[in-house]
């Protein structure tokens, strides 16, 4: 079945959507596979993967989690995945981790695009389950800008190879 997509609307300060945490009907935001149609990393890297920015490393490790963090080449971290693509912290079909989940997890479901800038993944069922004001997803958006920055530093460590 695929996933309605539903339309953001922003009136008065809110927009349509609303977290449903524990309620949702989903068990995880990830993994992002069903994002990337028409998409492909230059790099190979796959739509699920979860990588980790600077801050999210010693957060996870002082919880005690450290065995949910992988090393690609000792500078890029990432959260280990099974072989099906979900996240290795998904447990009992919930996050096990969901309070101090990476910023990647954060930001969702919202990104920034080259094209048009914000966007939402529409399919979350959060959109029109009611209303919020925007100053209170503003952590989700700061968080989709740090994970922006995060790629546009990958991308000029390319350019100093």
């Amino acid at each position: 079945m695929i996933p309605r997509v539903r339309k953001v609307r922003i009136q008065a300060g809110e927009i349509n959507y609303c977290c449903l945490m524990e309620d949702c009907p989903n068990n995880c935001c990830g993994p992002f596979a069903g994002v990337q149609r028409g998409l492909e990393s230059l790099e190979g890297l796959k739509f699920s993967e979860i990588f980790l920015v600077e801050e999210d490393i010693p957060r996870i490790i002082q919880a005690g989690h450290s065995h949910y963090i992988e090393t690609l080449d000792g500078r890029d971290y990432k959260m280990k995945l099974r072989d099906d693509g979900s996240c290795l912290a998904f447990r009992d079909g919930r996050c096990s981790i969901h309070q101090i989940k990476p910023i990647l997890c954060r930001a969702f479901p919202f990104y920034i695009d080259m094209f048009v800038g914000l966007c939402a993944v529409t399919v979350c069922p959060g959109f029109e389950s009611g209303w919020t004001p925007l100053e209170d997803v503003m952590n989700e958006i700061e968080s989709a800008k740090r994970m922006y920055a995060f790629w546009l530093g990958k991308i000029n460590s390319l350019q100093e190879k």
